[in-house]
């Protein structure tokens, strides 16, 4: 199962880097199925009050409802229909997309479980929302859409037969029915903004909208699509005569096709069956998709000797892991960062933005005021000096990677050396200098494609660092003509085409004026 995952994880990005070719990275639509699915949600909730303002809920005067919208000479009401129709074609689409990505991805794991478990009864609540939708129309696709749906739940034990009998006749049929279906359109809804934001309590800075770029494209194609390919009803409904030919919106009303092919009790069994298998999915027998998989996953622990209850730690950490509590040592300080194990994915993103994460400290067995304990600030100090010690060729250059995107260690060579981490932004950019210190001519970080980060905000706080605009900053004394950074993923030749670019930019006067230095230790 985990080597699956990992093919799907190479179809994704190698489908990811097709968008990056037409759209900028932090504008590809790809990356953005969910905020997009949101902004498709947004849509429906304005333009279904505007509707329901419109809208006669009554046997009579449904039907008539629709058609004034449909036939408004402004094309206001066909603006309006279109929108809420398309956008809920839209939500559908993105939002299964969201999911297929997120499981190929292998984001279904590990502190994302609650995330996973919580998205599943959105898709039901989402069906039931866009097919009553249909319902309100009240033409002969709502007739079908009805029947079918009856005869469907009818093929469960409980619901009895008199279920679909009140579909069928006139007189069974009143104005209480719509009545009961507009509040079933209405209050789902409802339901699924409160489950949106049940579905990210987990996660800190959460991107709920998409780049307004990418919005406003999606909303001005989705207002073009209603005005060039309006929304249409079919002809009223006949109670008791569903015709026989109509057609359908394949993505809410399939279901009905299926039940005519197959049975009502087999589409119910494919269903439970599926809802089942997505919900077992964060305990199946799937290990995390990291490259160096002898590395043991454990969570960031906090030494409070040297943590100074800064709150950085707690202000980077993509999943909230990280909170400030009231100090509990004789320590000067009024705060102290908790690592709350349940919900710390280990990336190390919180090592790179603690102020004691500095290989400059006299210290020989440095300890950072919160560590990873697989991979300790005096270890990868200790790493970076062997590396760099033992390089003997030309140009030598430091490459430090993300163990999430793929295994370099093959490019470690006389002249380069290589050193893993859980995420790029586990780098502390004083280690950066620390390189440069120690004799390397210059140093490239790696990791994920632009945007894309496993640990969702690793490469922005990265840039940002390296920018000078976040805590902690690379010095403006650092030498940052020999810094380069590529977001590469997995994508081995834009890796090696980095390494050649900086060194063929190490000029033989940037060299002298440059030379190496011994490394030094700062209080």
């Amino acid at each position: 199962m985990t080597t699956l995952i990992r093919i799907f994880r190479q179809g994704d990005e190698a489908l990811t880097g097709c968008f990056d070719r037409a759209f900028a990275p932090a504008h590809n639509p790809w990356r953005h199925l969910g905020s997009l699915a949101f902004l498709c949600l947004v849509i429906l909730v304005v333009s279904g009050i505007i509707s329901y303002a419109l809208y006669d809920t009554s046997v009579g005067g449904a039907y008539a409802s629709g058609r004034r919208l449909q036939e408004d000479p402004w094309l206001l009401g066909r603006l309006l229909r279109g929108l809420h129709r398309y956008a809920a074609d839209g939500f559908m689409v993105l939002t299964l997309l969201h999911l297929v990505r997120e499981a190929a991805r292998g984001h279904f794991t590990g502190v994302r479980w609650f995330s996973w478990i919580s998205g599943i009864p959105l898709l039901w609540l989402l069906w039931v929302a866009g097919l009553t939708g249909f319902w309100l129309l009240w033409d002969a696709r709502a007739l079908y859409s009805v029947t079918a749906t009856a005869e469907w739940l009818q093929a469960v034990p409980v619901f009895s037969d008199q279920l679909v009998r009140n579909f069928l006749t006139a007189s069974a049929l009143n104005d209480r029915f719509f009545s009961l279906v507009v509040f079933i359109h209405i209050g789902v809804p409802l339901f699924l903004l409160a489950g949106v934001w049940v579905h990210v309590q987990r996660l800190a800075h959460v991107r709920i909208w998409p780049p307004r770029a990418l919005a406003t494209t999606s909303l001005a194609m989705l207002a073009l699509l209603s005005l060039l390919v309006p929304a249409q009803s079919l002809g009223p409904a006949a109670t008791g005569q569903v015709a026989a030919t109509l057609s359908l919106d394949w993505f809410y009303l399939a279901l009905h096709p299926l039940v005519d092919g197959t049975s009502a009790m087999a589409v119910w069994a494919l269903a439970t069956v599926t809802t089942m298998l997505l919900l077992a999915m964060p305990w199946l027998p799937i290990r995390p998709l990291q490259v160096h998989a002898s590395v043991p996953v454990a969570s960031a622990q906090v030494d409070l000797a040297n943590c100074n209850g800064c709150s950085r730690c707690a202000t980077d950490c993509p999943f909230g892991a990280v909170t400030m509590v009231p100090r509990t040592d004789s320590l000067n300080h009024n705060l102290q960062a908790f690592v709350i194990t349940d919900l710390c994915a280990a990336c190390g993103i919180c090592v790179g933005s603690c102020p004691s994460s500095t290989p400059f400290r006299r210290i020989e067995d440095i300890v950072s005021g919160i560590e990873l304990p697989a991979l300790s600030i005096a270890h990868l100090r200790q790493e970076l000096q062997r590396s760099v010690s033992a390089l003997s060729g030309p140009d030598q250059l430091v490459l430090f990677t993300c163990r999430q995107a793929a295994d370099w260690q093959s490019l470690a060579d006389a002249s380069t050396a290589v050193i893993p981490l859980e995420c790029a932004a586990m780098l502390p950019p004083s280690f950066i200098e620390y390189a440069v210190r120690l004799g390397a001519q210059g140093v490239v970080i790696t990791g994920c494609r632009e945007a894309d980060c496993e640990f969702r905000l690793g490469d922005r706080w990265l840039q940002e660092r390296l920018a000078g605009q976040r805590e902690p900053r690379l010095r403006a004394a650092a030498p940052r003509e020999r810094i380069a950074v590529v977001w590469a993923g997995m994508q081995r030749g834009a890796v090696v085409a980095q390494l050649k670019a900086l060194r063929d930019a190490i000029s033989p006067t940037m060299k002298a004026s440059h030379p190496p230095h011994s490394p030094l230790h700062d209080d």
